[in-house]
């Protein structure tokens, strides 16, 4: 799939709680496959995912966003977070670019990531 995204980014626009406009392009897939966890079960599923973020983004369940920690992630704004159980908890993050940029996968990641990395989650609408 990241290959046929090579020359020509996946584009769409969707609401869950928020309104975005998304961006794919194989280097965000490869970043997301390439972002392994200590679980082989849990890394299979999450590349399984990756193959469909626009489903996972409609069915997911949105959890809300934080803003991006100091020195990190420059280009983005903020990040979205979406909630899917498949036999086990994933969590997307999507980021927000900046200057009106769209939204772009960054990771899938489970339980216990997302429990002990994300920091202050907010609710609601991002700014």
């Amino acid at each position: 799939m990241a290959d046929a995204l090579k020359d020509n980014p996946m584009r769409f626009v969707i609401t869950n709680v928020i309104t975005m406009e998304v961006e794919i392009t194989k280097s965000d897939i490869k970043t997301i496959v390439s972002k392994a966890s200590h679980d082989n079960k849990f890394n299979a599923i999450k590349n399984a995912l990756a193959k469909d973020i626009p489903s996972f983004l409609q069915k997911g369940e949105y959890l809300g966003w934080r803003k991006v920690q100091e020195g990190k992630h420059e280009e983005s704004a903020f990040f979205a977070y979406f909630d899917r159980e498949i036999g086990v908890r994933t969590i997307l993050a999507m980021r927000k670019m900046k200057n009106g940029g769209p939204y772009k996968p960054y990771a899938i990641i489970d339980q216990y990531t997302f429990d002990n990395n994300i920091g202050e989650l907010q609710k609601g609408t991002p700014l």
